[in-house]
């Protein structure tokens, strides 16, 4: 049940908020699942939700003129998506797919700006989402024209090293297309940026990687 499901309830969505309007924000929602691949939402379809990822992962893509496509976020179990659309807009300006089995709670666009509308607190929390999500974007444009897609990979391992180990084994916690699109590189790029860190000490074997020494991966960043 939606009611007593973790990760939806620590969502920033339901961040503060008093017991009457958890159980009206709950009642908005409801929960559909996703095979690896499919479809949430196609950009510029009319839009119809804002959406909690509670399971898995989601993939947010836009197009540009001549039909390719890139990712633009991976969100996570506890991630928010559309919730632009409570601030005004009648369709996605993105397209959706799961990138793995994933469940998501789907809250009724009408309903969530209507309860939005006469209940602060959930302005508020829409309001943090919604900032958090502009300065996350204003740092992955930083990044990209800052990085080499061999410094975002060794930013994003050196991030997840402990802050004193010397060397280190790693584990990805998700498939490398999907951190592709997560460092906002092509799946190639990818496995071009790892094979540039070999020197470094980065050996790839499927989903695990071994760092043999963080210090000369810190000098690539």
């Amino acid at each position: 049940m939606l009611a007593k499901n973790p990760v939806l309830l620590r969502s920033e969505l339901f961040a503060g908020l008093d017991r009457q309007t958890t159980e009206r924000l709950l009642a908005l929602a409801r929960a559909r699942t996703f095979s690896p691949h499919e479809q949430i939402v196609a950009e510029g379809q009319k839009a119809m939700f804002v959406a909690c990822v509670m399971n898995g992962l989601v993939r947010l893509t836009k197009k540009e003129s001549t039909g390719r496509q890139a990712d633009v976020c991976i969100c996570e179990p506890g991630d928010i998506f559309a919730e632009y659309l409570l601030a005004g807009g009648e369709a996605y300006v993105h397209g959706a797919s799961a990138a793995d089995f994933t469940e998501v709670a789907l809250f009724d666009l009408e309903g969530l700006r209507s309860l939005a509308e006469k209940n602060r607190d959930v302005q508020a929390n829409v309001m943090r989402i919604m900032a958090r999500h502009l300065v996350g974007s204003m740092d992955c444009i930083a990044g990209d024209r800052l990085h080499t897609a061999a410094q975002r990979v060794a930013n994003y391992l050196l991030g997840r090293c402990p802050p004193l180990a010397s060397r280190v084994t790693l584990s990805l916690p998700y498939q490398k297309r999907v951190l592709a699109g997560k460092l906002g590189l092509a799946p190639e790029a990818l496995s071009r940026a790892f094979a540039s860190l070999a020197p470094a000490g980065v050996v790839v074997r499927g989903k695990t990687i071994s760092v043999e020494s963080v210090n000369l991966l810190r000098e690539e960043c």
